[in-house]
């Protein structure tokens, strides 16, 4: 769990988010952060939420925002919304930084898939677009179903991962993933984590 202040990174995709608001702080309502989007970054895959809301507002430069069929060209001043179930995705065509404010409400587990998945593709541990293998993507789904899917019918993600999860459990692939540079940020009793 992150909270207020912290910093994650995506070093693949070219995201940094600091936690403005955290789930703690809203009783599981919200989690918001200052998000960076590198130029010529983008989000690793278009995605949804199946129970969240996600919002975008643009604060310097301009993002393509594809929410469901939609295309934008995201500029400053305006808000932006991905509701439960609309497969979006961002993108940072221009040649300077992006700055946005994100947030997703409820949290549910947010800050948790973003310190996976980002942690996993800035520790190497992805391939070169920022997915996880096979197994590790399968234990990451079955964690965090709540929270994220891909586009894919879910027919179809169920026939992909599920026959991978008891493989994934048994060469102890979990779930959820803790960067290599938060790990000294953690107290020793906490496990550590693949």
């Amino acid at each position: 769990m992150l909270d207020v202040g912290e910093v994650i990174e995506n070093t693949q995709s070219g995201e940094r988010v600091k936690i403005r608001t955290g789930r703690l702080d809203t009783n599981g309502e919200l989690v918001e952060g200052d998000f960076l989007l590198r130029a010529g970054g983008a989000v690793a895959a278009t995605h949804i939420h199946p129970h969240q809301t996600e919002t975008f507002e643009v604060l310097e430069g301009e993002v393509l925002i594809q929410i469901g069929s939609e295309e934008i060209l995201a500029r400053p001043g305006k808000r932006y919304v991905a509701p439960p179930g609309v497969p979006h995705r961002m993108i940072n065509h221009g040649s300077t930084d992006a700055r946005l404010i994100s947030g997703a409400y409820p949290a549910l587990r947010m800050d948790e898939l973003l310190e996976t998945l980002w942690g996993l593709a800035t520790d190497g541990r992805t391939n070169r677009w920022g997915h996880p293998s096979p197994l590790r993507a399968a234990a990451i789904a079955a964690e965090f179903r709540d929270e994220f899917r891909l586009t894919w019918p879910q027919w179809l993600q169920d026939a992909v991962f599920r026959p991978l999860l008891p493989l994934a459990r048994a060469l102890s692939y979990p779930g959820t993933y803790v960067p290599v540079d938060r790990r000294r940020l953690r107290p020793a009793s906490a496990p550590r984590r693949r």
